[in-house]
């Protein structure tokens, strides 16, 4: 069993732990304080050992992950408000899907997976946001766009794949294009 604290972690891994994190601040168990905090210690952690000081004090809590929010737009455009902690996978086909992600306060995650065949993808993020773009584009492209670079914000990253087809990240107030 200690062996298996030694273990190093996935990113997954942090992401469940964080949505735990989530859930207690959601019950009133953590304050948006100790929630921040712990988050950070979350990224920071390298093996699963590291984790057991930020969720144990939290009881059983039943770890499931909350499925993701799709967002789908074909031949069409899509706006939508996800909620903030929620992973995101949206698709746009020949359309557009615009995501406000303005809402999100400091300390708080999340995951979009975006993909785009021929179609746009906007995503608003607060100012002080720190985005992480891990995706890839096949004649297509990715930009970032805002004066700060993210810092002390929500954590934002952003995956998937552009093929023909355009990823845009603005910083600051959602304005729909």
């Amino acid at each position: 069993m200690s062996g298996d604290l030694m273990i190093r972690l996935s990113d997954e891994e942090r992401f469940e732990a964080v949505r735990v994190l989530d859930a207690a601040v959601a019950d009133g168990r953590i304050t948006w304080d100790e929630h921040a905090e712990r988050t950070d210690l979350v990224w920071a952690a390298k093996t699963k050992g590291d984790l057991v000081p930020q969720l144990a004090d939290l009881g059983p809590v039943a770890a499931q992950a909350e499925p993701a929010q799709r967002v789908v737009a074909t031949i069409s455009k899509v706006i939508r408000t996800p909620e903030a902690t929620r992973e995101v996978k949206a698709r746009a086909t020949f359309g557009a899907v615009v995501l406000n992600l303005t809402g999100m306060r400091p300390g708080e995650h999340t995951r979009v997976i975006a993909d785009s065949f021929c179609g746009k993808v906007a995503v608003f993020v607060p100012e002080n946001a720190v985005v992480i773009d891990e995706g890839t584009a096949v004649m297509g492209k990715r930009s970032i766009f805002g004066i700060a670079e993210g810092q002390g914000g929500p954590v934002v990253r952003i995956s998937g794949r552009v093929t023909m087809g355009n990823i845009k990240v603005f910083r600051g107030e959602a304005r729909h294009w």
